[in-house]
């Protein structure tokens, strides 16, 4: 008799990271319009979350400086053959003992654009815990602490939820992005 064993579909996760240098023109800027975040949030509340948080997630404020930092991140997949595309994002500040949901990033119900989408950590505070949709799977969950500057791209359909059980903001912004090959 002989026995094999597969991993199939195995998920895999981008991970870049920003030193300070790189990421500190995106937080004085995303700090500047924290306000404007907040008032944005509260016309659009139904966001998912449990505790203080803010988001612009229905009506985003551009943020250059994420746009430059995702343009490197377009040039490192474009090197590999791959075409780029950030669809849409948003930022969220989250506070002591907040709570955003298990949730994914895909509607079965309408053809998206988008197959990835990603989480930049502005602040060490909280994380991303991701689940898996895989039954038989020796581990249920992964979590991924937050870090300023560290990027995280994973597959829409991957359910997350972020935390922060810590004092002080846990300052993210969230993409969604299309990476297919060229």
């Amino acid at each position: 008799m002989k026995i094999d064993n597969q991993n199939i579909f195995p998920t895999s996760l981008f991970l870049f990271e920003f030193n300070k240098e790189e990421i500190f023109p995106l937080i004085e800027e995303i700090n500047s319009k924290k306000l404007k975040i907040k008032d944005i949030s509260k016309f659009y509340s139904s966001h998912v979350g449990i505790g203080k948080h803010y988001t612009d997630y229905g009506n985003p404020i551009r943020l250059i400086e994420y746009e430059k930092i995702m343009l490197i991140i377009s040039n490192f997949f474009i090197n590999q053959n791959k075409f780029f595309n950030l669809e849409n994002y948003w930022s969220a500040f989250y506070y002591e003992n907040s709570v955003h949901t298990t949730h994914g990033h895909s509607d079965p119900n309408v053809r998206e654009p988008h197959n990835y989408s990603c989480v930049l950590y502005l602040t060490d505070n909280g994380g991303t815990t991701f689940f898996t949709s895989n039954s038989t799977s020796n581990d249920c969950e992964f979590f991924i602490k937050s870090k300023v500057g560290k990027l995280v791209i994973f597959p829409k359909t991957l359910l997350h939820s972020g935390v922060n059980k810590e004092k002080g903001e846990r300052i993210i912004i969230s993409s969604n992005i299309g990476i297919y090959n060229a």
